[in-house]
Formats: C-alpha cells, structure tokens, sequence
C-alpha cells in the first residue's frame, strides 16, 4: 500500500532519549530558549496543583504548519482553537508531529506509562494499545450524543472495537479498492455504466481484449497492490467480515477455507482471460497510472489517492472522462456485495490515565476534533473525511471526491488486509500473489502456504 497507509503493527519501542515531553500550551509562543524547561508531566501537575487551570496534554501526528493548506490539519486545528477560546479555564498542551517520528513517540510513551490524555491512534495499532490498557473505551460519551455516534460512515468504528467497546474516534477514511474508468473508452464498448456482474465483466473484457486493451491495469511490481487493491474487497466478497475478525482472533477461521480459496480462483481467471495487462509483475504502481493516463487501458483499481493524482497530472481527456465504481458483485459470494476495502485509518483516542475530573472535558474536547464541523471544513479544502455527510462546496473540489462521497452513501467498508493482518503473513501473501499471476502457483498452493505462515503467529 502507498505511504498513505501503514500496514503492519509497529513494534512497542522504549526510546529513552524520547521520554520527555515537549508540549507547549495552544495559543502560546515557542519560548526563546529551552533551559530550565521542565517536562509535561511535571508542568501538569504543577498546573493543575496551583489551581489555575486544567490541563489537557494532546499528542497529535498531523503537524500544526498544515493549518490553512491542507484539509484536515485545517479542520483539526481551526476547532481546537476555538475549543481552546471557549474554554479558558483551559490549557492544551500540544505536541504535534511528523507521522514518522510519532509513531515511534507516542509507542515509547505509553509503554512507559506516561499517556496522554487525547492522542492519534492508528487502527493497526489497536489490539496492542487495548491488550495493554493505555486507552478508555467511549461508549458512554457516544451514546450520549447519537448524532455525533452515528454521523460516520458505516463500519467506521470496526478497526477500534473490541467486545462492543469502541476506543477511538474516527478522523479520516481511505478506500483502496475503487474501480475508476474511462467512462468514454467503457460507452464505445457499449456500457453506458461500469459492470454491475461478474459476468458482464468477463463479456466486456473479451471485448476489450479484441481490441487490444488492457480492462484493467495492474502494476504490481511492489506486490502489495494486487492483495491491497483487490484481494481485500474480493476475499471479503466471499468471506464475509466475521472471517476477517475470526483470523485476526485465531478463533477458527483459515486461509485454506473454501471461501478464501474461491477469491483467489476468481482473481487468477480474471488475469487468465486476459483483463490485465501482461507485465503485470513488471511495473510499479505509479508506472500503472501512466499506462491508464495513456488509454492504454480501460480502468484501474486503485486508492483514494489517486483522485488528486488524476485531477493534477491525467491528460485533460482522461481526467474528464474517468467516473469511479466498486468491483462487480461475485459468482457465490456473501449476500453482501456493495463492499469496498478501506475505512478509517487513524483515530483519535483517549488515555486511560485520566482523571475523572477530566474526563467530560476531554471527551467534549474529542467530540469538537472529530465532529461534522471539523469534517466540514476537512471536506470543503478536498480531503476524505470519515463523516458519511460532510458539507462543503462541490464547485470548490474535485469532481471525483463529490463522486466518491455519493458513492460511498451506498458502499460498506471492510477490512484492508495488510492495515489489519500480521506483516508475515502479507508478505507472504503479497508475494504469493506475484506468483499466482505469474501462473506459478495455484490458489491452494497459495492458500496453504499463508496458512502455514499464519499458524506460526499462534
């Protein structure tokens, strides 16, 4: 998957030299030096000691320089300032930073018991930072305002919920398999809409093989986009979502069981009746996205971040002509076939450390960071927002990111596999996946192999 999403669980990492806290107050001035500097905790405590104000500490991994130019650094910031107004009894202490340097921080933090009070959780994370106790669930605060609860889009909790507890607060969404197609190449075909069946897929793709193009795409040279694009929607289009969680659990569920095996069969003949492009194995893909700006080929299924791509480098023709849509329902799956791959990535939780004093103004404090006002004006500057609604203005972006707002009213998410499943056992699967295009391997071959991979987990 592109840098956009991280895939495998980061490992707890105790940094010494990073156990010092760096906050500084919201709405106060860098001070003009650091001697004497005294660590968040002890200023806390100090703070809240005195009597003067409550102090919230605030870990956050989209730096605060967004503000202004990127859509949810915007949203985030633009309500945590107002927040901060309205509270002066208040004082927010902010650490804010690259994605790189927080992941490590706020894993070496926690482990040393020194939790913040609100922090960025990645859903990936979640199994660690529950198991371990360093957050709180949120039921109570959800369930007392169900506006807020249910204003996401559907499934958007499920990366973050254990047990019916919910752990986090969803802040921004990402789709990764979302089929975009030249609607124009499509109608001289005869489709005046993208396939809704499996088999009108396989007629058009005769079709388009006849003429000498490619139906699809694929460049899965890095071999993460075959299983991140497509075997992640078309597994759980068999599978069902509670396979998923059953092999996350290592409740029961295999890689070896019939479902799973019928989504890698239906993947293998796809490539075998020539849908894809025949140096499938060979290009990378940001090479794939020039084979489709070059109408080479017909569609491409790919992320959420290709719709700044399209809009800033495809040629003017390709641009106006793409439309996006889901994969075509499935011979034999699930009942439910409107899925998709994706869902939240990042979410906003609280620490398990805080006081019960705290602990109203800190959840209003989440709800305010998280909510359609924040999704709003995420929205409104073109970024993906985990709110099934936002409002904004559709002539202010992208085309393609009203298109995929409607799209996803009527789409369910599930689960990416390599933003939820052991690293091992993507990689052997990612690699697998090479293999089986490459007609080296049979989905058994394959199947029993991630299988052998995942039972060394247990």
């Amino acid at each position: 998957m592109r840098k956009r999403l991280f895939a495998a669980l980061l490992t707890v990492m105790v940094v010494s030299s990073l156990w010092g806290c760096s906050s500084k107050p919201v709405n106060e001035p860098e001070p003009a030096t650091q001697e004497g500097t005294e660590d968040a905790e002890t200023q806390e405590t100090e703070t809240e000691a005195s009597g003067e104000k409550i102090v919230i500490h605030l870990m956050s991994q989209t730096p605060r320089s967004g503000q202004g130019t990127e859509g949810f650094a915007t949203g985030f910031y633009n309500m945590l300032d107002q927040w901060c107004e309205e509270h002066p009894e208040v004082e927010v202490n902010l650490e804010d930073m690259d994605q790189t340097s927080y992941q490590t921080k706020i894993n070496s933090v926690c482990a040393a018991g020194d939790i913040p009070d609100i922090f960025m959780l990645k859903g990936s994370w979640a199994t660690t930072f529950i198991d371990n106790g360093w957050v709180s669930d949120l039921n109570t605060g959800l369930d007392a305002d169900p506006a807020w609860r249910d204003g996401y889009i559907e499934n958007a909790f499920e990366a973050v919920t254990r047990e019916e507890k919910i752990y986090g607060i969803p802040t921004q969404s990402m789709a990764t398999g979302l089929v975009y197609y030249n609607s124009q190449m499509w109608a001289d075909m005869g489709y005046e809409t993208f396939p809704e069946t499996w088999e009108e897929l396989l007629e058009a793709t005769e079709k388009f093989k006849a003429a000498g193009i490619s139906t699809f795409v694929l460049g899965n040279k890095p071999n993460w986009p075959a299983e991140s694009c497509w075997i992640s929607t078309l597994g759980d289009r068999y599978t069902g979502a509670d396979w998923t969680q059953s092999i996350l659990e290592g409740t029961g569920a295999k890689f070896t069981d019939q479902e799973f095996i019928d989504a890698l069969t239906l993947f293998k003949e796809l490539n075998d009746k020539g849908a894809f492009n025949a140096d499938i194995n060979s290009i990378d893909d940001k090479e794939e996205d020039t084979v489709y700006f070059n109408g080479k080929a017909a569609s491409i299924v790919s992320g959420t971040w290709f719709i700044p791509i399209i809009e800033t480098t495809a040629p003017e023709e390709i641009k106006n002509a793409t439309k996006l849509a889901l994969l075509p329902a499935v011979p034999g799956g699930t009942d439910q076939q409107n899925t998709i791959s994706g869902g939240p990535a990042w979410f906003l939780s609280v620490g398990s450390s805080v006081p019960e004093e705290k602990k109203e103004l800190v959840m209003d404090l989440v709800k305010t960071l998280t909510g359609k006002e924040q999704a709003d004006i995420t929205a409104s500057m073109g970024n993906l927002t985990a709110w099934a609604d936002p409002t904004y203005d559709e002539s202010k972006v992208s085309p393609l990111y009203t298109e995929y707002n409607q799209l996803m009213k009527e789409a369910k998410t599930v689960r990416i596999y390599d933003a939820c499943m052991s690293g091992s056992v993507i990689e052997t699967m990612n690699v697998g996946l090479q293999s089986l295009l490459a007609g080296e391997k049979t989905p058994e071959e394959l199947a029993n192999e991630i299988q052998m991979e995942q039972e060394l987990l247990q």
